[in-house]
C-alpha cells in the first residue's frame, strides 16, 4: 500500500489533516491518523475512525482524499 498525507485537505465536513494508505490495485484508502480543524486549531480526532456516530464523517473525507489519490497514483 502506498503511503499518503495531506497537511489540510478542504471536506464537506470541514479542513482536515489525514495520514493514511492507499491500494493503487483495488482503491482502498485505509486511514491512520486524523485531525479536525475547529476554532481551536487542530484537535485530534482519530477516534472518529473507530465509533459508528462518526461513520458519515469518515466516508466525506474518504470521499474527499480518493481523487487526490488517484491523481498521485498516474
Amino acid at each position: 500500500m502506498t503511503p499518503f498525507a495531506f497537511a489540510r485537505l478542504e471536506t464537506d465536513i470541514g479542513t482536515v489533516k489525514v495520514e493514511g494508505r492507499f491500494d493503487p490495485i483495488d482503491g482502498h484508502i485505509e486511514v491512520d491518523e486524523l485531525a479536525h480543524l475547529d476554532g481551536d486549531g487542530w484537535a485530534d480526532v482519530n477516534y472518529w475512525l473507530a465509533e459508528q456516530a462518526y461513520e458519515h464523517n469518515i466516508a466525506v473525507i474518504i470521499a474527499a482524499i480518493r481523487p487526490a489519490v488517484m491523481s498521485l497514483n498516474s
